[in-house]
């Protein structure tokens, strides 16, 4: 069964599809039939340290527009997909909070009972949700892995402008010329987000001290004077964005 599947999501890339959204759709309604998924998600990591959605197949729109984008140092089962390169499978019960306090919470058709991501090597993950009671036994776990394997090495070989142009940065803007390390470029994403320093803190796993340093240096190479004018920039970049598409 699970061969039959692998190789028909293989031909159904070689044709190629026309979009991430179409290839949700057929993971949704064919390769992952069985698991009775309501919605599937896939996720890049991008440049600027955040897991943005580029596919979304299941939600409404509403749902789908208020997707956040991600940091991947944060703790959500997605990240940790990512960054492990694991499959997660995790359910929805009392203990869901107590491991992933961040967890968005977003509006879904119907009540969920199980959740699975799966790494898509090198892009990001997908994240899909189900109404069934599921449990990620051996060959379950193959099997995802070799899903995600075959769309990790589909987007590989696309151009990465093809890539770009399908995903969806609500807080992506243009920074000048100046010497952000990684760090400082995915704090800085969230500062322009509305983060405290806390929130920062809680998110990407360092102290708080060691992230108000960081601003403090961000400031000073951004020439701004504070993140409520970070924030203005932003709100502007975005707005000038929207007004050139």
């Amino acid at each position: 069964m699970h061969t039959t599947k692998i190789l028909a999501f293989s031909d159904f890339l070689a044709r190629p599809p026309k979009s991430y959204n179409e290839i949700a759709q057929f993971l949704e309604m064919n390769t992952f039939s069985e698991e009775e998924f309501s919605c599937i998600y896939i996720g890049e990591l991008v440049e600027t340290g955040f897991v943005c959605a580029i596919a979304g197949f299941g939600f409404d729109s509403k749902t789908y527009d208020n997707f956040p984008d991600i940091p991947i140092h944060g703790k959500y089962p997605l990240t940790d997909t990512i960054r492990s390169n694991k499959t997660i499978l995790y359910h929805n019960d009392e203990t869901l909070k107590i491991e992933y306090p961040l967890l968005p919470e977003l509006e879904f058709l119907e009540e969920w009972k199980t959740g699975v991501t799966i790494p898509v090597y090198p892009i990001g993950g997908m994240a899909m949700r189900t109404s069934k009671d599921l449990e990620l036994t051996e060959s379950m776990n193959v099997f995802y892995i070799a899903i995600g394997s075959l769309l990790g090495l589909y987007a590989s070989r696309l151009p990465k402008k093809l890539i770009e142009e399908v995903v969806i940065l609500k807080t992506k803007i243009e920074l000048p010329k100046v010497a952000l390390t990684d760090r400082q470029i995915v704090i800085t994403g969230m500062l322009e987000r509305g983060f405290n320093n806390a929130q920062i803190a809680q998110e990407i796993g360092y102290s708080e001290s060691l992230v108000r340093q960081e601003t403090v240096a961000i400031y000073r190479k951004l020439e701004v004077s504070g993140r409520k004018q970070m924030q203005i920039n932003a709100d502007l970049a975005i707005s000038t964005l929207n007004a050139a598409s």
